[in-house]
């Protein structure tokens, strides 16, 4: 796993186990499941988790019936299951496969009784922190001029000056960087909203993901 929404632990726990167990909504028995898969530890040391997360929910369905010539489209209740990949390090973080699997957090919260909120990345003290970053992707708001947001690619764009004018005030919601994490360079794209992504190197594995999130992208996570 190289990609996913970041969840910041706000309370302190050491162990996330599976459990199975049903909630009532709607008048409907819906399970929901925690399937801790793996436990391994990351290159400096630190303890770190895998599995997957499911959760059924009420949806309305549409079904249309023809007959003898009438078209009848009716709306009834039924159930759906949401899957989502995830990995984490206890007491410090959990990343989910996708924003439609930010739940896992509230199971990750139900087993630890530890808070768990979707991660607010500050983008420009990230890319401040970056030493040799070459930036192929900004998305900006509140920009100066008649420029107030948008999303721009290209090379090592922080050298364009007409770019910098643009971007000067504004506050950054995407970020993709060329960028070296120790003697690896690395290409990564982040965003305020907690997602990120490393697509290349391409042998960058889920333990690689996590120490890099550790180190780099959490410290500016609020």
């Amino acid at each position: 796993m190289k990609a996913g929404v970041l969840g910041i632990v706000r309370d302190d726990f050491e162990v996330v186990d599976s459990f199975s167990d049903t909630v009532e909504r709607d008048g409907r028995e819906l399970e929901r499941v925690l399937d801790v898969r793996r436990v391994f530890s990351l290159p400096s040391g630190e303890i770190a988790f895998e599995g997957r997360a499911a959760v059924e929910r009420v949806v309305e369905r549409t079904t249309t019936e023809l007959d003898f010539g009438e078209v009848r489209i009716e709306e009834a209740p039924g159930t759906e299951t949401r899957v989502t990949d995830l990995v984490g390090v206890p007491g410090e973080f959990v990343v989910a496969g996708s924003g439609r699997g930010t739940f896992a957090f509230d199971l990750v919260s139900h087993d630890t009784a530890a808070d768990i909120e979707r991660a607010s990345l500050d983008l420009d003290a990230f890319l401040d922190a970056q030493a040799d970053a070459e930036p192929w992707r900004a998305g900006f708001y509140d920009g100066a001029g008649n420029c107030e947001n948008g999303v721009v690619h290209g090379a090592d764009l922080l050298d364009d000056d007409r770019l910098a004018a643009v971007l000067d005030g504004a506050t950054l919601n995407q970020l993709g960087l060329d960028c070296s994490y120790g003697d690896r360079s690395l290409k990564m794209t982040a965003a305020e909203s907690g997602y990120v992504e490393v697509y290349r190197p391409s042998d960058f594995d889920t333990a690689d993901f996590l120490q890099y999130l550790l180190d780099e992208v959490v410290p500016h996570a609020e």
